[in-house]
């Protein structure tokens, strides 16, 4: 994603680490368009869809909320440098954990392996895509700092996120029919416990409808006939009356096919 920021090339730099923090410096000096000494929510926004980096589902509002640890109106350059050196330690174990031989270069099957233990499967033409969107330098390998710069700005935070974010993005289609909720585990998933969450929720859904449904019949039929509203309330017995109304309207029935409606 930051390609840009990796070919960035600073002279008379002594090491890595204050290289990093120079091209951090210009990052954030970019971010802060009206050079305030704080980046807020809406120059993060700004900044990430110029950059072609925002990836949906509030990204900016979650890095936002991670880096700003004083909950001011603003992160910042303390504060954005922190963050950053946070996330870098998520990237770094997540690469570690992609780069299954400790060559230090991710490669397609690994990726094909790490989202088979996630429960996806791709295949080997769908692996290069991801691989050929992070890879900048044509090797078709991955190495730390090719990760590093393309997950800078990304709130996923694990293996597990960047393989649904890859799940989800437009890189690759899974071309699922049916899909499991993201937030079951491998476990549950195998287990079939995720079934029985859904059926139960279903048929709790059912019978919680099915119980309901008469108390709103009768409440729109108090709405409308204002003569059976006052007999509910001043009748000794008006569940009684109701209820033979319903009947002798015939209304019972129709109580229950409108249920699923």
């Amino acid at each position: 994603m930051l390609r840009w920021l990796r070919g960035f090339v600073l002279p008379g730099v002594a090491c890595q680490k204050d290289e990093d923090d120079l091209r951090y410096e210009i990052l954030f000096q970019d971010l802060d368009s009206d050079g305030d000494g704080l980046v807020d929510i809406v120059e993060l926004q700004e900044g990430l869809k110029n950059w072609g980096l925002s990836s949906g589902q509030n990204s900016e509002k979650h890095i936002f909320e991670a880096g700003n640890t004083n909950d001011d109106s603003g992160l910042d350059f303390e504060e954005f440098m922190q963050y950053l050196k946070d996330h870098e330690i998520k990237m770094r174990l997540a690469f570690n954990s992609l780069d299954k031989n400790n060559d230090g270069i991710i490669e397609t099957s690994e990726i094909i392996a790490a989202l088979k233990s996630l429960g996806v499967n791709i295949s080997e033409a769908q692996a290069k895509k991801i691989l050929q969107s992070i890879d900048s330098d044509g090797t078709m390998t991955i190495d730390w700092d090719e990760w590093k710069y393309y997950f800078l700005l990304h709130p996923a935070k694990n293996i597990d996120e960047i393989a649904h974010f890859w799940k989800r993005s437009t890189i690759i289609d899974i071309g699922e029919s049916i899909s499991i909720p993201d937030e079951f585990t491998e476990q549950e998933k195998r287990s079939g416990d995720w079934w029985r969450h859904l059926v139960a929720a279903g048929i709790a859904g059912a019978v919680a409808r099915t119980c309901t449904a008469p108390f709103d019949r009768l409440k729109v039929m108090m709405q409308v006939d204002y003569t059976t509203s006052l007999i509910y309330w001043l009748s000794l017995d008006s569940s009684t009356y109701i209820i033979t109304q319903l009947y002798s309207t015939n209304e019972v029935l129709s109580i229950f096919l409108r249920t699923g409606k």
